[in-house]
């Protein structure tokens, strides 16, 4: 019983139910979905309004929930400071912007996502190399402002020499940003080899569960003030739900990257020798043009991997039509193996001469491999490619 004047309903629907504080930490942080924040008198107020730093205001500028992934993924990282977005290209939509404004010059890999593709080539300031000709490399960075590299590129599985590349965006006066959402934190940290920042679509294997939508960031303390000031103006704020179920996921990141990584190198080792498969691109392989980089800056080859089928186009949709197991979808990183045709979706934006520049065939298929039982996976690929 309480001593408390009753209140009318209304009031009690808005105000009633607060809890006292208690003894006892939740071992799981829960989700705060609140917008607002509310403060013991004017005085605190007016400190966090002068000073975010100091609390949380509203939750478009800081608040509990994506501070935590933040701070996740920048200890992941070796980082500073981390920062949520909406998305991947929320972040890297960020940086850009910061680091290299109109005019000040952006370069990126021909062997490279595909709306990051789209994005340097429709700046009149961008330009777009092989990132594994360096002399090319060096020719484009003079007077860029940033470099723009994968740590493994999507679906050629070119894996970015990332302390050559930043020692030449660095003599040139240039950011080197690098996209390390198909290596992850637990294959490779581009920070240790010479980055300025790093950032990941967490949709993918930082979520690892195929439902969020989610971005993240990581790099110096300054840098990543500079992009929590430029996120503000975007608007590409992560919500709380979605920090949260990153956060879930990255605790089962490890494990689930050294599954898919064991599954991808037996299936890769099995598509090599198949009669019906041209090619196939898995960093793992010996044959892989990148295996030397990959062996010297790689902890994990990963789970993703891309083949070409006898056939072209019809032979490999052919073959994505037969599997029974895999999954026909885009995005990659969840636990499910996943097979999709590179040129009609992550590269639809790319004309056939921009395809073949960023070693993709009309042919391809990229398949992104899960945690299943890797027997049942190469026994569906065996029966589709028959």
């Amino acid at each position: 019983m309480t001593d408390s004047p009753r209140r009318a309903a209304a009031t009690a629907a808005i105000h009633a139910g607060r809890l006292p504080a208690l003894p006892g930490v939740p071992v799981i942080p829960p989700v705060h979905r609140s917008v607002i924040y509310e403060f013991v008198d004017a005085g605190e107020f007016a400190d966090v309004m002068d000073d975010a730093s100091r609390g949380y205001l509203y939750t478009r500028i800081r608040n509990p929930t994506t501070d935590e992934l933040g701070a996740v993924i920048a200890e992941l990282e070796g980082a500073e400071a981390g920062l949520c977005f909406a998305s991947g290209m929320g972040a890297l939509s960020a940086a850009v912007a910061e680091l290299a404004p109109p005019g000040a010059g952006m370069v990126a890999a021909t062997q490279i996502y595909g709306q990051t593709h789209h994005m340097a080539a429709t700046r009149p300031d961008g330009r777009l190399v092989d990132i594994g000709d360096t002399d090319a490399l060096r020719r484009a960075a003079q007077g860029a402002a940033v470099v723009v590299c994968e740590t493994v590129s999507n679906p050629s599985l070119a894996v970015a020499d990332i302390p050559a590349v930043a020692e030449v965006a660095h003599a040139a006066g240039a950011a080197l940003v690098v996209d390390n959402t198909i290596a992850t934190p637990i294959g490779c940290r581009p920070l240790e080899h010479g980055a300025d920042l790093v950032f990941h679509s967490a949709t993918k294997y930082l979520n690892g569960h195929s439902d969020v939508l989610a971005g993240v960031a990581a790099g110096s303390a300054e840098l990543i003030g500079r992009l929590a000031e430029r996120s503000l103006e975007l608007g590409a704020t992560l919500a709380p739900d979605s920090a949260w179920l990153v956060r879930r996921g990255i605790r089962t990141l490890h494990l689930r990257v050294e599954r898919a990584s064991e599954n991808a190198m037996a299936i890769a080792a099995y598509l090599e020798g198949h009669p019906r498969v041209r090619r196939v691109a898995y960093p793992g392989l010996a044959s892989h043009p990148s295996h030397a980089v990959a062996s010297r800056i790689l902890d994990r080859f990963g789970g993703l991997m891309s083949f070409e089928v006898e056939g072209g186009r019809p032979g490999g949709e052919a073959v994505m039509d037969r599997v029974q197991l895999c999954l026909r979808a885009t995005s990659l990183g969840g636990v499910e193996t996943c097979i999709s045709h590179p040129a009609s979706t992550s590269h639809r934006q790319l004309s056939a001469e921009e395809l073949a520049q960023a070693g993709i065939a009309e042919g391809d298929l990229r398949l992104t491999v899960g945690c299943e039982q890797v027997d049942d996976l190469i026994a569906d690929l065996d029966q589709a490619l028959r």
